[in-house]
Formats: structure tokens, sequence, C-alpha cells
């Protein structure tokens, strides 16, 4: 079942297989993402494709196309140069980028709609023609720049196998501004046969980690899953923009990723006013239960708009004698246990990072 016939926003019209699975039409008679941000920190989105005309803000990049010069950052309305051209947001050498930003938010006028077809991308290029980036401080600098220029939503379809202090920072100040983070839990080769830890960001407290499904609701053999995972989506074989032009079929955590991040966009733009805690347990809470190895199941798009998701509870207030305690030590017992929370894993000095 390659497509499913069933209908956005007007009359019929093919929908590829992962939108349908996902649960996008049931949602939009009530959202289509109107009104929300979605930042894709990727390879940059090509916004003269199709299927995205009119849905990708300028952006920015933080890849230096230059590798003679000192390292700069590049921006839409640099200077112009022969490097002028790619180097913002709006440009996409690799493809990557584009296919996510497709996925989430593609206009569908051809028959692919994305998840959220009234959303809007806001680009920001982290990875190079290789698509991998090798500095963690700048991509946690490029989520903190889309947190700061009106992000909703942010996606991180890339990842790795260590700990960065920088990008975890990035991803907390996220969660200070009220940003969900959507990330991939990672992909393992074809003939890897053990088990792989979910990669880093995904396995942060604060990240929706998405693991990919096969058209069979059952976890792609090479996604890897863990006890961080919070959910699945579709992530084979799936329908996307091509940055040349077309489309093409994509597999990856990486856009089972994109799925999740339309589906929140769905959700905070059908409930403007829901935290981003709000919005991370309605997609978990009314996600279709699967094996053990998809998180809560398989995203739901429609029933999480139609969910009923209470505001956070208070959290209870510190007992007098540990607040006591903690005063006398001058807080060091609390920023003692926050530090051996948040430090449970070691930091390497160049990380390898790669797309999902």
């Amino acid at each position: 079942m390659a497509l499913l016939l069933s209908a956005p926003v007007g009359g019929a019209a093919p929908v590829p297989w992962q939108v349908a699975a996902a649960g996008a039409p049931a949602a939009w008679a009530t959202s289509t993402g109107e009104g929300v941000v979605v930042a894709v920190v990727d390879s940059g989105v090509d916004a003269d494709h199709p299927d995205l005309a009119g849905a990708v803000l300028p952006g920015r990049s933080y890849v230096d196309l230059d590798p003679g010069a000192e390292p700069r950052l590049l921006a839409f309305g640099s200077e112009e140069s022969p490097v002028y051209e790619r180097a913002f947001g709006q440009a996409d050498p690799v493809g990557h980028g584009t296919a996510v930003a497709s996925l989430i938010a593609g206009r569908g006028g051809d028959g692919h709609p994305g998840m959220a077809p009234g959303a809007t991308i806001l680009p920001v290029r982290v990875l190079d023609d290789e698509n991998k980036y090798h500095d963690s401080a700048m991509v946690g600098a490029a989520v903190k720049w889309a947190v700061d220029n009106g992000a909703d939503v942010v996606n991180l379809s890339l990842g790795g196998h260590y700990d960065s202090a920088p990008f975890a920072e990035a991803v907390a100040y996220a969660e200070r501004h009220d940003v969900v983070v959507v990330a991939c839990t990672g992909n393992r080769g074809q003939d890897d046969t053990g088990e792989e830890e979910v990669w880093f960001p995904a396995r942060l407290d604060e990240v929706l980690a998405v693991t990919g499904t096969d058209q069979r609701g059952q976890r792609w053999r090479t996604a890897v899953t863990g006890d961080a995972t919070d959910l699945a989506a579709p992530g084979a074989e799936l329908s996307a923009a091509d940055a040349t032009g077309g489309h093409k079929t994509v597999t990856g955590t990486s856009f089972a990723s994109a799925i999740v991040s339309g589906a929140a966009a769905l959700v905070r733009s059908a409930h403007p006013d829901w935290s981003a805690d709000q919005v991370r347990r309605a997609l978990t809470s009314t996600a279709t239960p699967g094996d053990a190895d998809l998180g809560a199941g398989i995203v739901d798009a429609g029933a999480a708009v139609a969910a009923d998701v209470a505001p956070e509870a208070e959290s209870e207030p510190v007992p007098a004698l540990w607040s006591a305690v903690a005063t006398a030590a001058g807080g060091g017992l609390i920023g003692g246990a926050a530090l051996l929370l948040r430090g449970r894993r070691r930091l390497p000095v160049r990380p390898r990072t790669i797309a999902g």
C-alpha cells in the first residue's frame, strides 16, 4: 500500500502512505499547522521546490563554505560572493533537509502533502556537503538561534553517539522557551546485529525521541531504539521532495522525526495555548500501541489534535527540612544533584556526528 486515497483541505487527492499512517488527514479539518514555525536544523532547504513554495523562511547557515577563509557566520542578506547563493538556509546542496521539510510541511499541490501543509519552515543549515557536522556547540548555537527567531518546534534529524554539554544546554534553552524539540533515535548499518544506544540529542529527557517503522507498523530493521525512545513514526520508503526537483524515496529515522515534528505542528496550531509539555503528552498518550521497541507507539496526529490534555501539575513544595539544609549549604546539594543527573555520560573532545 504505497498510497491511500484521502483528502487534505479541498478535493480528494492521493496522500502518501506515511501521512495517512500517522493520522494527519483526520486532523486537517481542525488544523493544518497554520501559524506554527518548524525549524529544520539540517542541510538547508530548497525553497524553490514546488512542494515548499511559499513555505520556507530565509533562515540561516552556520556552515562556512569557503575553507580558505577564517570561519564566519553566513546568513540571508550576506554580501554577495561566489559562495553567496549557498550561504543561507534556503539552499540545500545535500537534499536531506529538503526531504525533511517536505515531510513536515509540503504543500501537496501535486499529491505530496506533508503532515502539516499549513506550517512554515525555518531552515537552519548545520550539515556540510557530506551531510555531517563536526562541532556540536555550533549546532547548539543554531538551535538557540532558531528559538530566538520564532520556532515553535525544532526538528533535529541528526545526532551522534556522544553527549555535548553546549548542545544539551541549547535543548534546555528551547525547553525554557516552551519550544518542542523532536530528534531521531539514529540508524545502524544493514549488517549490524548488536544493539545501539539511542543517539544524542534524542536521548535527552526534554526531546521527543523518534524511531522509524515500515508500512506494517513494525520497527524498520536499521532504526535504533531503546529505553529513551518516546514515539515511532513511518520511517521507511517514504515519498519526499528531492532538492534536484521531483520526488524520491527516503528511509531513516531522520524522516520519522520529521513526521512527528509535523504532528507536533498540527497540535500546536490546534491548541496555541498549550505548553510544549502538553504537546508532547498529547502525542505520546494518543499514540497507537505497538511493539515494546516503539516507545509509546506510532504517532496518531488526528488523535493528538483531538486530545484533552490538562496543564502540567504544579511541582510539590520542597519539605521545610530539605529547604533549610539546602539554604545552609548555599544550594550546593541541589546543584550537586543536578550535576549528577546531567553528567551521567562522558563528553568527547571531537564527536563523530551525522544526519539521521
